[in-house]
């Protein structure tokens, strides 16, 4: 039995699984050493794009009975599934005809009927619905531009759950015409879903991200965004090397590293907001404030109160080599999430290589 578990039957722990398309294996090898070797509990979880997908094969996990193994035997079903039923590209997604198809009109690069043939296949809307884990998935809505998530007693879970890997262009939206809604990858405002995870009051956040951020001289990264050459960005004499397609991934890629680190960041102030209301309520020398300042103080507890924001320890893990030389989000290649899925495990394995807390 590892230290981590010592408090296991009083601590309410929330799982955060970030997007990152086939960089989700990563996740997969953290998981096994934080659930199967470290034996951590998660009554919460919360996912967005690869990570709901992930968040979803877990939270079917009972939490009568025995919870832990319950989860542990998830964990080694979803192991089982990124390294035998995900054969590559085409388990995932499809063709539709690149940028010509664009320009005749498709709404996608690629098609994802593969991957809903999985989720048919592993994901079973009852099991969810019955399992007594907090799970949640994020969307985006092109028609109001919110984020919004979703249990699995929504109407159109199933779909629900597609749209949240709906990477826009890459691949299709999903039209919700009774509702009047078209839903995509809920990374596009919120790549790791903190603030959800927060308003359940956990005793603990893990936080599992799939892009490459290492820790900085001050700790926390500034930057995770795999760094280019000019050669790459320059055409060729044939005005052929770069497309469209290059800039929609590069872009994709920078966007996605600034929300990742915001939502991180803006979990970090919370928590030092909240350990200097704290540090406030227990000074002795409170009553010898000016009437004003006691009013403003008061005042500043009530808010924290009725946003139920609290200190929260947050745990982040991340990769910290590149997914291939290219940090494609969109390879699913048995070799590349192999080497993702043991990578995760040996991070995970070392809390010193966490991004959070600071060693």
């Amino acid at each position: 039995m590892s230290t981590f578990s010592s408090l296991e039957g009083t601590m309410k722990r929330a799982l955060v699984l970030a997007g990152g398309g086939a960089r989700g294996a990563y996740q997969v090898g953290m998981l096994q050493e934080l659930v199967i070797h470290k034996e951590i509990d998660f009554q919460i979880i919360r996912g967005v794009s690869v990570g709901a997908l992930n968040a979803a094969f877990l939270s079917q996990a009972p939490v009568a009975g025995d919870s832990l193994e319950n989860l542990k035997k998830k964990i080694e079903d979803l192991h089982a599934l990124w390294t035998n039923d995900i054969k590559g590209n085409d388990s995932v997604y499809a063709e539709r005809g690149g940028f010509a198809a664009i320009l005749a009109g498709a709404d996608s690069l690629y098609s994802l009927d593969p991957l809903r043939g999985l989720i048919n296949e592993h994901v079973m809307l009852d099991n969810l619905r019955n399992s007594g884990r907090d799970f949640k998935v994020g969307t985006v809505s092109l028609v109001s531009g919110r984020y919004k998530e979703w249990a699995p007693d929504e109407i159109d879970f199933i779909d629900k759950l597609v749209a949240s890997a709906s990477i826009p262009v890459v691949f299709p939206f999903v039209d919700f015409k009774s509702a009047e809604d078209v839903l995509v990858d809920g990374g596009v405002r919120n790549i790791s879903p903190l603030g959800s995870a927060f308003k359940t009051l956990p005793d603990e956040i893990y936080v599992l991200l799939t892009s490459r951020l290492v820790k900085s001289d001050g700790g926390f990264p500034e930057s995770g965004v795999q760094e280019q050459n000019y050669g790459q960005w320059s055409d060729n004499w044939l005005g052929t090397k770069v497309n469209g397609l290059d800039v929609l991934k590069r872009t994709i890629d920078i966007l996605t590293d600034e929300i990742y680190l915001d939502d991180i960041r803006g979990a970090l102030k919370w928590n030092e907001v909240i350990r200097k209301i704290d540090a406030l309520k227990r000074s002795p020398h409170l009553h010898t404030l000016p009437p004003e300042l006691r009013s403003d103080f008061s005042k500043l507890i009530e808010t924290s109160n009725v946003v139920k924001k609290r200190h929260v320890p947050l745990y982040v893990i991340a990769p910290q080599e590149w997914y291939g030389a290219q940090n494609n989000s969109t390879e699913f290649l048995p070799a590349l999430m192999a080497q993702a899925i043991e990578h995760g495990r040996m991070v995970a394995s070392d809390p010193s290589k966490w991004l959070l807390p600071v060693q």
